[in-house]
């Protein structure tokens, strides 16, 4: 029983902070497009910029293959850290980002399209300090992302996590996923530390359906991969761990 309630911790856990990673994982494929896809060479450092300004974390990349003439953004080898009052260093590690827009559905003020987005996870690192619900190393990214859309709010010109997206093939690999409680203190230890290895697809994705179609699913199978559950087997994502 204890074995039953430990594994549907470890789930509970990992829904909620793979919802909160699923827009950090949008926030780097958008990125890319929103204000910065222009200046193709560039862009690695105004993303980390930005991050760094709003979360405090900081973003590499080895390699930068973004060719604006074929209408292509690709990353590989991108790195982000944690915010400095986490003694645990590494938050992603992504094997590869590509991302095949259509340059022309950025000049007509419209919906920026994507022909196809691919995010390769290679490892992710979720810390917490006490609580991995209440004070978590995802929580503060999120957090920080988000009180940057705010502040560009206030200003005149439309903030771009406003405009609009399609997405017409995405693909999401997730490999290693490890899990850190009390993180930078006695107590540490490793909560979870499993190969993933797995894949998700979806099609269509705009800003209207995404946790249709991505957040709700993509969590529900980290969840049903993360506790070795077989492919298929049903289950509730809202139901809450037992006492």
């Amino acid at each position: 029983m204890s074995r039953l309630r430990l594994s549907a911790r470890s789930g509970s856990v990992l829904r909620k902070l793979l919802t909160m990673l699923c827009g950090i994982a949008l926030f780097l494929v958008l990125a890319g497009l929103l204000g910065v896809w222009a200046l193709g060479r560039f862009s690695p450092k105004l993303l980390d910029a930005s991050l760094s300004a709003r979360t405090g974390a900081r973003l590499a990349v080895e390699q930068n293959d973004t060719n604006l003439f074929v209408g292509r953004i690709a990353y590989s080898g991108l790195t982000i850290t944690n915010p400095s009052r986490w003694q645990e260093r590494e938050f992603l590690k992504v094997k590869r980002l590509v991302l095949d827009v259509d340059p022309l559905s950025f000049r007509d003020g419209g919906a920026h399209v994507v022909d196809a987005a691919e995010l390769d996870i290679e490892h992710l690192t979720l810390a917490s300090k006490a609580d991995f619900f209440k004070d978590n190393n995802a929580q503060d990214i999120a957090n920080g992302l988000k009180a940057g859309a705010v502040r560009d709010a206030t200003k005149p010109a439309e903030p771009a996590g406003q405009r609009p997206f399609q997405i017409r093939s995405l693909r999401v690999r997730v490999g290693r996923v490890t899990v850190i409680n009390h993180d930078g203190t006695p107590d540490r230890r490793v909560f979870l530390d499993r190969q993933a290895d797995f894949v998700f697809e979806a099609a269509d994705v705009t800003e209207h359906n995404f946790a249709e179609k991505v957040t709700r699913p993509l969590t529900k199978e980290a969840m049903r991969v993360a506790l070795g559950l077989p492919a298929g087997l049903p289950f509730d994502l809202s139901a809450r761990p037992p006492k």
